[in-house]
């Protein structure tokens, strides 16, 4: 089959496979009442209470600390919302539809706006006043089986914007368009008549030329399909890479010479009954892939033999001069934060432990072999983010969640700068009663320095029941918040996010 016959084929099938079955016995409606129940118990839950389908206008936050003069733009955040549609309370956190929050910078302070983006499904389920679609954890007899690829696309892990377009990404669908100013749902994104409905994953790679890199992944036909889009948003290539075996890939690497994809032992079964994620299966025994891929002959595909652990997002990645290539990322001995603890949370239980590490690795694609070690420093750590001027080539310094360990829960507590050249790791403490979500850095306009800048980003102080928008110092995160900006209510916990200075 040539690549214009698949992609027809795969477009008219459902890329995430075909979900069938039923999960996780116990009824939405029996989630919904105990989780309200260990709310009053545990108000650290209130991250995941979600709300129900209501848009926030714009309001103007309160201000602590001075706000630099030189940090003028929009946070664009994006995150499931919605857990509870009519008397179903989803079974998993993943599958809540998604809001995207704007805060903006001027010389006034920070305003915050938020609006749900009006997907298929979202839309849908509101005239009828209840859940009508499966989701990516969340499987029932009551609800149904999708018919494609946006059926069940809830836009809720991602945003970004690129050749002047702001998108909400999802896992397995296509992006939507929305307005930058007002977060009016424009629309499906299709990048050509070929990859109309093809999945468009949520961590696209922009190169320093400005071209951006993405993938989705195709389960039922065991393939990557991967996008080379221009920086003025024409669509340069589309490629179809043959996997070894169909796993879950959340996120991936470029360098300036490859793409890396790591294929975790986390196999896809038709076979196998319930949700889209039910039907993977983990097989530590069989370890994992990583694939290097040449950005300019995507022929050329090497396989190298790595370890079983399950990874989330990556820091960076970059070509050494010996040929190898290095790179650095929070794992997992396996996925059970996520086929578990995340379905945990939406009943009111608790998520033991991120129990997460800290990796620095190497893949040599001449001698097809790995080498690794862990940075103890950077235990328990997520969303890692660098200065993304250093995207694809070598960086110092990467910016992490972390969990301290002294709370009663998972979550995170501390926003860290790890030096990865120095070996050291410095941090904020944040308080006792307040847990908080990716920080995203700035650069500082002013200098082409890696690292100088700021650190933006949000949390929920869950005794006080509010969310502020904290600035940090990139170079000294240590010293606290240069500013904070307080709403009077909590959003939802989010995913990801980026900054769009002013002007871009």
């Amino acid at each position: 089959m040539n690549r214009r016959d698949f992609l027809k084929t795969f477009a008219a099938s459902l890329a995430m496979g075909t979900v069938s079955g039923i999960s996780n016995v116990v009824a939405g409606e029996s989630w919904k009442k105990e989780f309200s129940i260990a709310l009053k118990e545990k108000p650290w839950l209130l991250g995941y209470e979600g709300i129900s389908g209501h848009d926030f206008g714009v309001t103007a936050l309160t201000q602590k600390g001075q706000l630099p003069d030189d940090l003028r733009g929009v946070l664009y955040r994006n995150g499931p919302a919605q857990h509870v549609v009519g008397d179903m309370r989803y079974h998993h956190w993943f599958d809540g539809d998604g809001l995207v929050n704007a805060f903006r910078f001027s010389e006034d302070g920070v305003t915050h706006q938020g609006r749900f983006v009006r997907t298929a499904k979202f839309q849908s389920e509101a005239k009828a006043g209840h859940a009508i679609e499966q989701g990516f954890g969340t499987a029932l007899l009551s609800l149904r089986s999708p018919s494609n690829n946006d059926a069940l696309n809830v836009a809720n892990i991602n945003v970004i914007t690129h050749a002047g377009e702001l998108l909400a990404l999802w896992e397995g669908g296509s992006a939507y368009r929305l307005d930058p100013d007002t977060l009016e749902t424009l629309g499906l994104k299709t990048w050509s008549a070929d990859t109309k409905g093809l999945p468009f994953s949520a961590h696209p790679r922009k190169d320093a030329n400005g071209t951006l890199w993405n993938f989705g992944y195709a389960t039922s036909f065991g393939a990557l399909i991967v996008y080379q889009i221009a920086a003025d948003g024409t669509l340069k290539n589309v490629d179809l890479i043959k996997l070894p075996y169909s796993s879950m890939v959340h996120d991936f690497m470029i360098t300036e010479k490859y793409l890396v994809f790591i294929l975790p032992p986390f196999h896809y079964d038709t076979s196998r009954q319930g949700s889209f994620l039910d039907h993977f299966e983990w097989y530590p025994e069989r370890g994992g892939v990583a694939l290097v891929i040449d950005k300019n002959d995507s022929s050329k595909v090497q396989e190298i033999e790595i370890p079983a652990f399950w990874v989330f997002h990556f820091a960076n990645a970059y070509d050494e001069p010996d040929g190898s290539i290095a790179f650095s990322c929070p794992i997992y001995r396996t996925p059970n934060i996520m086929t578990q603890g995340f379905r945990n949370v939406m009943r009111g239980r608790e998520i033991s432990s991120l129990g997460s590490r800290f990796m620095s690795a190497r893949l040599h694609p001449g001698k097809r072999s790995f080498t690794y070690e862990e940075v103890p420093e950077a235990a328990a750590s997520e969303f890692p983010r660098i200065d993304d001027r250093r995207q694809g080539v070598r960086a110092r310094f990467s910016f992490l969640m972390k969990s301290s360990g002294e709370l009663s829960h998972a979550g995170f507590d501390r926003i860290c700068r790890l030096d990865q050249k120095a070996g050291a790791l410095t941090f904020y403490q944040f308080g006792a009663q307040e847990q908080a979500e990716e920080h995203v850095f700035v650069a500082n306009p002013r200098s082409d320095q890696e690292g100088q800048g700021w650190l933006v980003g949000t949390s929920l102080d869950y005794n006080r029941q509010r969310t502020s928008l904290n600035v940090f110092d990139a170079e000294k995160p240590e010293n606290g918040p240069i500013a904070r900006f307080e709403a009077a209510f909590p959003l939802p916990f989010g995913l990801h996010g980026n900054f769009v200075p002013t002007g871009s």
